[in-house]
C-alpha cells in the first residue's frame, strides 16, 4: 500500500526544488552566506571612491632586448604613479592612472624614462576582494624614452603595442611604503608580478641609416613593486 507524503516531507521537496531552482540561476551563489561575507571583506577593504592614491612604484632588475652586444641592458626603474579610484562593482573598483614615471640609469643609454602617454588609452586596473584581502591587476600603456644608444645620440621614443599587466596580492591599498634592502633593491611594499615582457615599438620616425633595428624591442621584467608615497 503506497501513502502519500507527510507534510514534512513536501515541505523538504519543496525547499529542494527551491534550492535547485535557484542554483541553476546562479542566485544561490549570489546571495549565500558566503558570497555576502566576500563581500562585505572587499567593502572594508576597498579605498573610497573618488579617492587619489599616490604610491611609489620600482622596478628593479629588469633587461632591455635591444640589438647591441651581450650583455642585455640591466636596468633598474624607480618612480611613482599617481591613480584615482573610480566605480566598479559590489566587490571591486577600477584604479585610473593620473600620472606615472619611472627611471632609470645605464652607462650605454642614458637616461631611460617610462611616462603615462599624453593620451592614455590603456583600460582601468581593476582592484578586487580576494580569499587573502585584495587583488591589483595593473594595466598600464607607457612610452619609453632612451637618452642614446651608445654614441647615437637620441632621444629616442617608443611606445607599447599593448598595455604592460602586472598582478598580485595586497592585504591593504594603499600597501605599506616601500623599503630599501642593502644592495638598493626595494623591500614592503607590495609585489604585483608580471604577465609578460613589454613589447614596444617606435613613436616616432627613427633616424635615416640608423645602424640599429629598433623597429621592436621589449623589457623584460618579473613585476613591480609599490607602496605608499610617505
Amino acid at each position: 500500500m503506497t501513502t502519500s507524503p507527510t507534510p514534512l516531507g513536501r515541505r523538504q521537496m519543496l525547499r529542494q526544488a527551491a534550492a535547485a531552482a535557484l542554483a541553476g540561476t546562479g542566485l544561490l551563489l549570489a546571495s549565500g552566506p558566503n558570497a555576502q561575507a566576500t563581500q562585505r571583506r572587499a567593502a572594508a577593504l576597498l579605498p573610497t571612491i573618488g579617492q587619489t592614491v599616490t604610491m611609489a612604484m620600482n622596478a628593479f632588475g629588469t633587461s632591455l632586448v635591444v640589438p647591441l652586444p651581450p650583455p642585455l641592458p640591466r636596468l633598474n626603474f624607480i618612480g611613482s604613479i599617481v591613480v584615482k579610484v573610480l566605480v566598479g562593482g559590489s566587490d571591486f573598483v577600477r584604479l585610473q592612472t593620473l600620472n606615472f614615471t619611472m627611471e632609470a640609469l645605464h652607462p650605454l643609454l642614458g637616461k631611460v624614462t617610462l611616462r603615462l602617454p599624453d593620451i592614455d588609452v590603456s583600460p582601468a586596473s581593476i582592484l578586487q576582494g580576494g580569499p587573502g584581502g585584495l587583488v591589483e591587476t595593473w594595466l598600464q600603456s607607457m612610452d619609453m624614452t632612451i637618452e642614446r644608444f651608445g654614441d647615437l645620440a637620441g632621444p629616442f621614443t617608443f611606445e607599447t603595442t599593448e598595455p604592460a599587466k602586472a598582478s598580485g596580492n595586497l592585504a591593504q591599498f594603499p600597501p605599506p611604503p616601500l623599503g630599501t634592502n642593502p644592495d638598493g633593491s626595494p623591500t614592503g611594499g607590495a609585489f604585483l608580478t608580471a604577465a609578460g615582457p613589454i613589447h614596444f615599438k617606435p613613436k616616432n620616425a627613427l633616424p635615416v641609416g640608423l645602424p640599429l633595428d629598433l623597429s621592436a624591442v621589449q623589457l623584460q621584467w618579473d613585476g613591480v613593486y609599490e607602496g605608499q608615497l610617505t
